[in-house]
């Protein structure tokens, strides 16, 4: 079997064993959420069931919208089975981590495509739209890392701009898909993002508040709308440097990903990270992937927290590094830890600025920005995260 072979079937496995967690939500979620709940309501006694003699409807109530949820997974499975064959072999049941990744996709499908979310993603979109107004759409190539389920990148495909995405989740480029392309009206589909979550409530009928999504119709306009696309796998993986980077979990010397590397070389205006750049395990390999594909005079707008996702993450990875003429590996070390690289904002723009030749154009600080927040009224939901605001113009030596 050819390296192209050993990859398709890596991806065909991973991506079954998604589609096999979104056909297993509903009785995963009924065991896990629903099940527990119904056993200690049973447990306790009589007279203090008399004391909350509205349980038992909450309960009800539980259920069902667990069952409205699991309708949403089956509609984006059997939306996927369409496109996607899967061999017998290449099935492989879902962990809980696969079932917690499916769990949590609700809510950020309330963040991307509900009425209701529209304030958070204005955080970003009232800072970005004025930079991208200077520049002409149809000549303008954005790249989105962390596109989660594509809501960026139908706003700026909207307005004209041709944009890319590139996602590593198959959890949230499944769901994408089914989204982007499967003609969803306007409030089509009933969602309950908030049911898996259990305290900070003010009432019981909050947590399973009903939201309609999409809010808009993705692939309708009443403007021409520029070109969009998706690109599966890790950031430095598909756009990074083909030299001096440290192969790893997240960045491999596949004949295929060379290629793709090499092409992605300064082909894009504008990079565009959104509650991204503190995702992976080594921020350097983004800041180079960054400057990799962006062309002369490029720009960088980042949005998001600085909260590293390896920041108490014990776990470690091989890395080594890699002749590219003659394939030899070299340094190798097999306990790399993925936590130990969460550098400050001002540390990113130290080295942006003194090392990789950008430019500071814009910066802010300290905006409150929820992450699929319930918003009704007296929530008593967490506020949400600190985020970083900042605009870098990749100028490098000799170049205006």
């Amino acid at each position: 079997m050819d390296e192209y072979a050993i990859e398709d079937q890596r991806e065909n496995k991973a991506i079954a064993s998604v589609i096999i967690s979104f056909l297993k939500y509903e009785e995963y979620a009924l065991k896990e959420f629903y099940g527990p709940r119904v056993k200690k309501w049973e447990s306790i006694s009589d007279r203090q069931k008399e004391m909350v003699p509205s349980y038992t409807k909450y309960l009800e109530n539980l259920k069902v919208a667990i069952e409205e949820n699991g309708k949403f997974f089956r509609s984006v499975a059997e939306w996927a089975m369409q496109s996607i064959s899967v061999r017998p072999e290449e099935i492989v049941l879902p962990d809980d981590t696969d079932m917690n990744k499916t769990c949590s996709l609700l809510i950020q499908v309330y963040r991307e495509w509900s009425t209701e979310a529209v304030s958070e993603r204005r955080c970003l979109n009232s800072r970005l739209i004025p930079i991208l107004k200077a520049l002409e759409p149809s000549k303008t190539n954005i790249l989105i890392p962390g596109s989660g389920t594509g809501r960026l990148i139908v706003d700026l495909s909207r307005m004209g701009y041709n944009c890319e995405g590139n996602e590593y989740s198959y959890h949230m480029l499944l769901v994408s898909q089914y989204l982007l392309n499967a003609e969803l009206t306007q409030g089509s589909t009933i969602i309950y993002p908030f049911l898996h979550s259990f305290s900070h409530w003010k009432g019981n009928d909050d947590q399973l508040t009903p939201v309609r999504i999409p809010d808009i119709e993705a692939g309708s306009s009443k403007k021409v709308m520029g070109p969009m696309s998706i690109c599966a796998g890790s950031f430095a993986d598909c756009y990074g440097r083909n030299q001096g980077t440290r192969i790893s979990s997240h960045y491999t010397f596949s004949q295929r990903m060379q290629m793709s590397r090499a092409k992605a070389e300064n082909s894009k205006d504008i990079v565009i990270t959104n509650f991204f750049i503190d995702t992976g395990p080594n921020i350097l390999d983004y800041l180079d992937t960054i400057v990799h594909v962006l062309k002369p005079g490029g720009i960088w707008c980042n949005f998001g927290p600085l909260l590293y996702h390896f920041e108490n993450d014990h776990g470690v990875e091989t890395t080594y590094e890699v002749n590219p003429y003659s394939g030899f590996q070299g340094k190798v070390n097999d306990f790399t830890p993925l936590m130990g690289l969460e550098l400050s904002g001002d540390a990113i723009i130290e080295i942006a600025t003194r090392c990789l030749d950008f430019e500071l154009m814009q910066r802010e600080s300290g905006i409150l920005s929820g992450y699929g927040r319930y918003v009704g009224p007296e929530s008593c939901a967490m506020p949400g995260y600190m985020c970083h605001f900042w605009v870098l113009k990749w100028s490098p030596t000799g170049e205006v």
